[in-house]
C-alpha cells in the first residue's frame, strides 16, 4: 500500500515538474537560486530541460512502483 502511494505521487510531481519546468526556473532565478554564485551560471534553456529530465526520472520510477504494488512486476 505505501509502496503504491508512494509511486502515485512521484508520477503526480513528475508530471508537474515536466508541465512546470520554465515556471520553476523562473521561480529559482526570482528567488536567487542560481547554481554558480559567479555569474557563469547555466543558461535557462539548460536549467528547463534538466528540470523536465528531472520529472520524466520521477515519472519512471514511479510508474514502476505503481506497476510493483499492483503485481506487473
Amino acid at each position: 500500500m505505501v509502496t503504491l502511494v508512494v509511486g502515485l505521487g512521484l508520477v503526480v510531481f513528475g508530471l508537474v515538474g515536466v508541465s512546470y519546468a520554465p515556471t520553476i526556473v523562473k521561480a529559482q532565478h526570482r528567488h536567487g537560486m542560481e547554481p554558480f554564485e559567479n555569474g557563469d551560471g547555466i543558461d535557462e534553456s539548460d536549467r528547463v530541460r534538466v528540470t523536465r529530465a528531472t520529472g520524466v526520472v520521477a515519472v519512471l520510477v514511479g510508474t514502476v512502483l505503481v506497476a510493483s504494488a499492483i503485481g506487473l512486476v
